[in-house]
């Protein structure tokens, strides 16, 4: 604390009488004139209550079944050892690119990683999150052909379509849904080729969907998109298994990229990928780093394209996104480079081989009709489940069980149909033993 010299030295400074003056803005109602705090405490003190508050944390011994779009996979060491090096611990957008090569380099990495992984032309040097690509990339469908309808699919979550709705507020986009099947879980061709015409400005398809279940029908929206511009939005880490979006015609793919080498924390942080075809890269947000030479003609890394108010002028500008995602960034292709191709492979299989595994088992005590949908699952699988969601987690909690989400609240305009499915989520990190607990507990139930 300031000794009482030093205080009236400051307040005289300012042309104060008191302390209270520098809340003379704030209404005197407002003002609280006693702070009823505890004693203060020495640095160990402190150290230790926190601690002993920590200890009451029971997270770790709970069993975590919560997914659908972030999930808890097995980040290798290596990952956040190289992330917490000191050149990368405050990086931000690099304006002197002189002084920034190692990070100009690190994205030019990241880029290049996530157009072999999507199997597209370009991508950006990343974005906030999963849905805020998904709004950039609205937006840029917009920019290339100025059209108002946009076709989304009947069950998209609602936070997502939350999202894309703030991002494109103010362009007077209309945005349409077509059906996938109660059934299959799967886009339905038919319905989607009827809604598409003149006015489509963009179609956006997700795979795995919000049912968890790989759409197959990804494939052949291309057939029927007419010049309309085809948006994937995809899981990643099924991408070491299932056709990449670059391969069925898409023409902006984007993802949440958290699953790859960036660890579950109280919401965020994230890792928005943004990838596209070369013919649209003029209209691309955010920012693209690019290889070249310098003076001497040594290999030099540069922002090639930089697209917001703050570079260009403000109505050439695709973009007011002010930075990207970098030590995110960093952590996902530090992840991608020490699995490589083989090691991702797994990790979708394993996954896959854990939803299997559960799905198999509800089947058996419950009912085949208990998965209600006949698609393949990825990570997250549905279940249909007589009981509100207050009985349903009061037996999980019982058994120190987190999970699953009610669709229907995540999905409210399909409520009704989807009342009583639950959704529950699976990784490489999902034990067995756990697996078969929550199917004897479900069934149970």
């Amino acid at each position: 604390m300031p000794r009482n010299d030093e205080v009236e030295q400051m307040l005289n400074s300012l042309s104060m009488k008191s302390r209270d003056d520098l809340f003379s803005e704030i209404p005197t109602k407002f003002r609280k004139s006693v702070l009823r705090l505890p004693r203060s405490k020495s640095e160990f003190e402190v150290i230790e209550t926190a601690k002993s508050i920590a200890k009451t944390n029971q997270w770790d011994q709970y069993k975590n079944f919560l997914g659908m779009g972030f999930y808890d996979r097995v980040i290798p060491s290596s990952v956040d050892s190289i992330i917490s090096r000191s050149e990368f611990l405050t990086s931000y957008t690099p304006y002197q690119p002189e002084v920034s090569q190692g990070m100009l380099q690190s994205l030019f990495e990241y880029q290049s990683v996530m157009s072999d992984l999507m199997h597209m032309d370009f991508s950006n040097s990343s974005m906030y999150d999963g849905y805020s690509s998904l709004g950039e990339a609205v937006r840029m469908a917009f920019r290339e052909n100025e059209r108002p309808r946009v076709l989304i699919p009947d069950n998209m979550i609602n936070t997502k379509l939350q999202v894309i709705e703030s991002y494109t507020e103010g362009l007077n986009l209309k945005f349409e849904r077509y059906k996938i099947s109660r059934d299959t879980g799967e886009i339905d061709l038919e319905n989607l080729k009827g809604l598409v015409d003149g006015n489509t400005s963009a179609i956006i398809v997700e795979n795995p969907n919000s049912y968890g279940v790989l759409d197959r029908n990804v494939t052949r929206v291309s057939e029927i998109k007419k010049d309309s511009v085809l948006i994937a939005y995809v899981d990643p880490i099924s991408l070491g298994l299932v056709k990449p979006p670059g391969d069925y015609g898409a023409d902006i793919a984007v993802a949440e990229g958290q699953q790859m080498g960036i660890h579950m924390n109280y919401g965020g942080p994230y890792l928005g990928i943004f990838t596209f075809r070369k013919e649209l890269v003029r209209k691309s947000p955010g920012r693209i780093i690019g290889e070249t030479t310098d003076a001497n003609g040594k290999r030099a890394f540069v922002m090639t394209l930089q697209t917001r108010e703050q570079h260009i002028r403000r109505q050439k500008a695709t973009s007011n996104i002010c930075t990207n995602q970098a030590l995110m960034a960093l952590a996902s292709l530090t992840y991608l480079s020490l699995l490589g191709a083989s090691g991702l492979r797994k990790v979708a299989a394993v996954t896959m081989e854990k939803s299997r595994k559960f799905t198999d088992n509800i089947k058996k005590v419950i009912s085949k009709d208990a998965v209600p949908f006949t698609g393949v699952h990825f990570s997250d699988v549905i279940v249909k489940i007589n009981k509100s969601e207050k009985d349903l987690n009061a037996a999980l909690i019982k058994n120190r069980i987190i999970g699953g989400i009610p669709l229907s609240r995540l999905i409210p305009d399909l409520s009704d149909q989807l009342k009583g499915n639950y959704a529950f989520s699976f990784t490489e990190k999902t034990p067995d033993a756990d697996i078969d607990l929550l199917s004897s507990i479900l069934g149970g139930i």
